[in-house]
């Protein structure tokens, strides 16, 4: 059975729903009710952010990212900068041991990020980098407080290209398979209405990746 297939079956049997996009698709669920943090395991989750913004590299020079960013158990090079991580907090880890046993257990290192409302944080449309990626494995994002919009438009981008909105809610789980990054960008947008805090937890499979 090739592995889109196994992910496919391992996502039903979760419970995931398939929402086609024509060159791609995206799978939507749920993580289960006992990895869901309670406000005081959300706090301790929020103050692992680092005290700076990262820093990437765009076409005209280095900008600070709108959001707080980490990376925990393997480095991720991206933007042209290397993310390097931190070992992964006992916080953490329950969610990539469940993404690794339910989803792919090539599942190795987490990026997370830390979005303030009150601070205009968001991500703008982008490809994530499948730099030192395993191929044909899914990025699994966990979404965790406030509610936000989870965009994706189709690339490259063309006149009329339709956008596809989900909602991020308290516990949402996006699957985005290998050909749906490959074929659209995702974002996060700017928000004047969500004034709260959200930490998405993203989780990737590294070849050759030495957990932490």
């Amino acid at each position: 059975m090739k592995q889109i297939d196994q992910l496919e079956v391992r996502l039903t049997l979760l419970g995931f729903a398939c929402h086609e996009l024509g060159a791609g698709r995206l799978w939507v669920g749920r993580v289960p009710d006992g990895l869901m943090p309670s406000a005081a395991e959300f706090d301790r989750l929020w103050e692992l952010h680092p005290g700076e913004l990262h820093v990437i590299t765009m076409p005209g020079g280095p900008v600070e990212t709108p959001r707080f960013q980490k990376a925990f158990g393997v480095d991720y090079k991206y933007s042209g900068r290397v993310n390097k991580a931190l070992p992964v907090s006992p916080l953490l880890e329950p969610f990539r041991r469940w993404a690794r046993e339910n989803i792919n257990d090539a599942l190795n290192g987490l990026l997370l990020n830390w979005y303030d409302g009150l601070q205009g944080h968001h991500i703008g449309r982008h490809k994530d980098s499948t730099k030192n990626l395993i191929p044909d494995t899914p990025i699994v994002t966990i979404s965790l407080g406030e509610e936000r919009t989870f965009r994706l438009r189709p690339w490259p981008a063309q006149a009329g290209g339709k956008r596809t909105d989900f909602p991020a809610r308290n516990g949402t789980v996006f699957v985005l398979p290998w050909k749906t990054n490959q074929n659209f960008t995702h974002e996060v947008p700017h928000s004047t209405r969500r004034t709260g805090r959200r930490i998405s937890v993203t989780l990737r499979a590294f070849a050759n990746g030495q957990p932490i």
